[in-house]
């Protein structure tokens, strides 16, 4: 009977092990982000300082210290080793990274699931927690180490906290309730800075202005918490060099997120809309309930709870259209408003039909084809071009489509919560696919680790300090052969004067000129091996020699 209670919890958590933790080793690490972080993480690992965050020499002030401290816990954790016994290749497993994220997004549904109960019911809470579970977007971050899925759970927390408090649910001005919201939110801009704020400040603002309440806001008591904010965030900041708070607030603050709000970076801007047709693909399995449950929550917006998820989504989905830099994972702390929508929606409804005329149907099930078609297509596209080992990917790709196809047409035909558990069923599905199968099979853009590969190969005590590159320099190849890799700009006649490497990685460009140099060089080097790959980076083919240094 114990079990039965807790049936929906123990669904959450088995489904968490499947998707967001079975599969979080099964590739290595990816450019450049993800690789970025786990870099400067596994540098204050090796130096034992976890106040600044670097990428080699180079200040990392991009974004706040708390996603490096967690990572950091993490490896510490799982590594069972002493802090002096770190060398270069005993902090490459990329799943003790990658764990804060699988474990963040667990929490994320936990948190989805327990405060939703307070703020809707149970039933609702446990389909919004399912229908986030098994989004494309919210599977793919849990599985990269980075700051967004910890972001999620801080925007799920204050989020659904603030609903509380504009429901009436929360009313006491301190306690436990009132500190966890100002928590998370603090906690929130020690992991990316002000983007969670920014949202509360939006959804709040259009709150008041189209329901003309403020009283509900005092109740969260604004000028206490932007107390308890300073005294989570200030202490950092003052600990660290006065070089580093200056960098923070020009990188972090300026370039990083006033910039990006003002004008396109690093090649990622886009259209308006761009943002919502992701959120259609994105939001996959469960997109085929998206059109039908907004539809309703326009119906049903003078409904509070409605309204609210509303409030939290739409004004935030504007501003990040009209945002000139656009990237898919901007819009993931709304996916749990559009869950929300999704789980209400559900728990109402017995049939999957949209109320009104049946071309709204047809035109939301031509949109979920459309969408499948999309993804596989995608799907047959990468296994054509960057795998080697798959040989049949006609056939995968076709097998993959019909298993996101066909059950469509009786998934349509049976009752709403049936064909919601077959859309979970095909998220678990869609998630081993991905990470355990595609993935590990794409080995054309998985440079950094073949090169790492070969020269393990030829040497397993290799050092860091003895390699150098040129022309091919992502980070995820720095994070694989060691921090102390050289990082060379060009190739000068008095090379081997400065320094002499046991490895030298040569990108085709610069080719011609280092055969030139070691003719006339008395140290010698021979080929050992080449290979030629897609830099999903800078989204081109490249080709790199390896060089050994022959031993006399």
């Amino acid at each position: 009977m114990r079990i039965i209670k807790y049936k929906e919890l123990i669904l959450i958590l088995f489904l968490s092990l499947i998707i967001n933790f079975s599969t979080i080793n099964t590739f290595p690490v990816l450019d450049r982000d993800e690789a970025r972080y786990v870099q400067s993480t596994k540098q204050m690992l090796e130096t034992g300082n976890y106040n600044s965050i670097k990428f080699k020499d180079d200040l990392r002030s991009k974004k706040p210290i708390g996603i490096y401290w967690l990572q950091s816990i993490s490896v510490n954790l799982f590594s069972f080793k002493k802090k002096t016994d770190y060398s270069d290749k005993k902090l490459n497993d990329i799943w003790k990274y990658r764990f804060i994220s699988s474990l963040f997004s667990l929490f994320s549904c936990l948190a989805l699931f327990f405060l939703a109960t307070k703020v809707f019911d149970r039933k609702t809470a446990f389909y919004s927690s399912l229908t986030l579970q098994c989004t494309l977007l919210f599977v793919i971050e849990s599985h990269i180490a980075k700051t967004d899925a910890v972001l999620l759970t801080c925007s799920i927390c204050s989020m659904l906290l603030l609903m509380g408090y504009y429901k009436g649910i929360f009313i006491k001005k301190f306690d436990y309730i009132f500190l966890a919201f100002w928590c998370s939110l603090g906690f929130s801009i020690m992991i990316k800075g002000p983007v969670l704020l920014l949202i509360i400040l939006v959804t709040t603002i259009f709150i008041m202005l189209i329901k003309k309440k403020v009283k509900w806001v005092h109740a969260t008591n604004p000028l206490i918490g932007f107390f308890i904010l300073l005294l989570i965030i200030i202490p950092w900041f003052l600990s660290i060099p006065s070089v580093e708070q200056s960098s923070f607030i020009s990188e972090g603050l300026k370039k990083d997120f006033l910039d990006k709000m003002i004008g396109a970076q690093e090649s990622h801007g886009a259209f308006f809309g761009a943002h919502t047709i992701a959120i259609l693909v994105l939001f996959f399995p469960m997109s085929l309930f998206l059109i039908p449950s907004i539809q309703k929550s326009i119906k049903g917006y003078s409904s509070e709870n409605i309204f609210f998820l509303i409030a939290w989504i739409l004004p935030n989905l504007i501003i990040l259209e009209l945002v000139p830099t656009k990237l898919p994972h901007y819009t993931l702390p709304l996916y749990p408003g559009l869950a929300l929508l999704v789980g209400s929606n559900i728990a109402s409804q017995k049939s999957l039909i949209i109320n009104g005329k049946q071309i709204y149907n047809n035109l939301n099930f031509l949109l979920y084809i459309i969408i499948i078609t999309v993804l596989v297509y995608v799907i047959f596209i990468a296994m054509r071009d960057y795998s080697s080992i798959l040989q049949d990917y006609k056939y995968v790709a076709f097998f993959t489509y019909l298993v996101f196809l066909v059950p469509i047409f009786k998934v349509i035909r049976i009752n709403k919560v049936r064909s919601f558990y077959y859309q979970v069923f095909l998220g678990c599905i869609t998630s081993i696919f991905i990470f355990g199968f595609l993935l590990p099979k794409l080995d054309r853009i998985w440079i950094s680790k073949e090169i790492y590969n070969i020269i393990n190969t030829d040497n397993k005590e290799f050092k860091s300090s003895t390699i150098a590159t040129i022309g091919y320099n992502e980070p995820s190849l720095i994070f694989l052969l060691g921090t102390k890799t050289a990082v060379l700009k060009s190739l000068k006649e008095d090379f081997f004067e400065k320094n002499i490497y046991n490895y030298i990685i040569v990108e085709k460009k610069y080719l011609p000129d280092f055969i030139k140099i070691i003719k006339n060089s008395k140290y010698k080097y021979f080929l050992l091996n080449e290979l030629k790959g897609f830099n999903m980076a800078k989204g081109k083919w490249v080709n790199t020699s390896i060089f050994k240094l022959r031993e006399e």
